[in-house]
């Protein structure tokens, strides 16, 4: 099973809930380290010295498209038409009942609005509502539910490859910054089972109902990205909001290792020796990124 197919898979399961076959099946796939890019100041320093790693909301990230739902309306109303509980509201208010050949024609039109509207029209039933409210009502509501998403889930990305050239360029100050290394396998059961990988697609996430917009969902539209992304190869921890405290810290141990970028010297020599100072005490090994010297890729010593 290729690694994107197997992804797919567990972000299906997760769906549906069955996490007996969710979690065996990460588990097999579970990346024996996870990399983190950052560029070289007193933060990423701290963050080291400290033991911990941010956690980012959402709106805080460099994708516009980042945990981005998007709601089925039409779907909805189709759904919404047949159920029962709708064909007796309608008769008690209007005193008028709906055919089975009413019905399925609202249904099965390209506008189920527009067909239920025209129906009520042919009974003689004034409806106070246009079909263009009643849809902006509903996308009003579905842009309150992307807000809240955004402020409910903070996450902490990391990659599962040390070498990457594009990753090296973004996040670690074109090559001047560090990747740390961190055994997420060994980290304790909160952290790890929080532990993601992210799938690539060419479709945003589609949500068809409001009712299937549960917590868990919420968190399986943070684990989906565009394709133009998948050579990040991320896993994501992504936490939800439980209560009042929502901290922008997570304790972590110590990092595996540290990697200096191929133009690290650059930097600002106190920060240099303050990097290797946290580094000695807290008795992490380090490596130094060059190039290779016949192909384009990055190699550790």
């Amino acid at each position: 099973m290729s690694t994107q197919n197997w992804k797919t898979e567990f972000w299906e399961l997760m769906m549906e809930e069955n996490y007996e076959d969710a979690f065996p099946l990460r588990e097999l796939n579970f990346p024996k380290s996870c990399y983190k890019y950052r560029r070289l100041n007193q933060t990423t320093i701290n963050t080291i010295s400290e033991s911990y790693i941010w956690l980012s909301a959402i709106s805080e990230l460099n994708d516009p498209f980042e945990c981005s739902l998007q709601f089925d309306y039409l779907e909805c109303s189709r759904v919404f038409y047949s159920d029962k509980k709708f064909h007796k509201t309608f008769e008690k208010k209007f005193g008028k009942t709906l055919s089975k050949d009413e019905i399925k024609s609202i249904v099965t039109n390209s506008n189920p609005n527009k067909a239920y509207h025209e129906i009520c029209k042919s009974k003689g039933i004034i409806l106070n509502i246009s079909i263009e409210k009643q849809q902006e009502v509903i996308e009003k509501r579905w842009a309150e539910i992307n807000e809240e998403t955004n402020h409910y889930i903070k996450v902490c990305s990391f990659s599962e490859i040390d070498n990457s050239l594009l990753l090296w360029t973004h996040y670690a100050d074109e090559h001047k910054g560090i990747c740390i290394e961190y055994d997420i396998v060994n980290e304790p059961p909160e952290v790890r089972a929080f532990l993601l990988p992210i799938i690539y697609s060419v479709m945003v996430y589609k949500v068809g109902l409001f009712e299937e917009l549960t917590s868990l969902r919420k968190i399986g539209s943070t684990l989906i990205k565009a394709k133009d992304w998948e050579y990040e190869s991320e896993w994501r921890l992504a936490f939800f909001r439980q209560g009042n405290e929502f901290p922008s810290k997570l304790a972590v141990s110590k990092p595996k290792a540290v990697y200096l970028g191929t133009r690290f010297h650059l930097n600002d020599e106190k920060l240099i020796n303050d990097l290797f100072t946290v580094l000695e005490e807290k008795e992490i090994p380090y490596y130094f990124m060059s190039k290779h010297p016949s192909e384009y890729k990055l190699v550790s010593s």
